[in-house]
């Protein structure tokens, strides 16, 4: 990590199931939600088996927003992805914490979120915007969407792996407070 600080969006990125929306919830408590606004994403799961994912508001409130059960005509993978849901809950949350917060958190900015083209205008406009603070994950896998965000020179790429997830985080919470306060 470079620390530039001409960088204010910190999107980390791994391999899938590495920690990074365990490290966004983290970082939501340590700064608060009074800082923080947007949401994470978290696994649905039934016994041992991943059934899908839901979005979850800083403040708690959910939505499922991809099930294997889900028969949209949207898939990314074994995933129906309620697209429609997924903007109604997730838009607003993005402009609330634009209007009103220091730090918006986006996990995730991925494959099934760039389904929408709304969520998408948002994000360009959160990244590329002085104002704010962004904390978020990103897929490392190439879209030429989400390509776009990670070459962008206010975007900090945080690679979180096994061996550095228990103790990134304060190097992480150094940066979003330099830049907040």
């Amino acid at each position: 990590m470079t620390g530039d600080s001409g960088k204010n969006v910190f999107l980390l990125t791994g391999k899938p199931r590495v920690g990074k929306s365990t490290l966004i919830k983290n970082m939501i408590h340590r700064l608060g939600s009074e800082c923080c606004g947007g949401f994470y994403t978290e696994e649905i799961r039934d016994d041992n088996e991943r059934i899908g994912f839901k979005c979850v508001a800083v403040d708690g409130e959910s939505l499922e927003i991809a099930s294997i059960k889900n028969n949209s005509i949207f898939k990314i993978g074994r995933y129906g992805v309620d697209v429609k849901g997924f903007e109604d809950f997730a838009i607003p949350l993005l402009e609330s914490s634009f209007q009103s917060k220091k730090v918006i958190v986006i996990d995730e900015i991925g494959f099934m979120q760039m389904l929408s083209l709304p969520f998408q205008e948002w994000i360009r406009k959160i990244v590329f915007d002085q104002q704010h603070v962004v904390l978020g994950t990103i897929p490392v896998d190439s879209h030429p969407e989400i390509d776009k965000i990670k070459n962008h020179f206010r975007v900090e790429i945080i690679h979180i792996s096994e061996d550095n997830r228990d103790t990134i985080a304060d190097e992480i919470m150094q940066m979003i407070l330099t830049k907040i306060e």
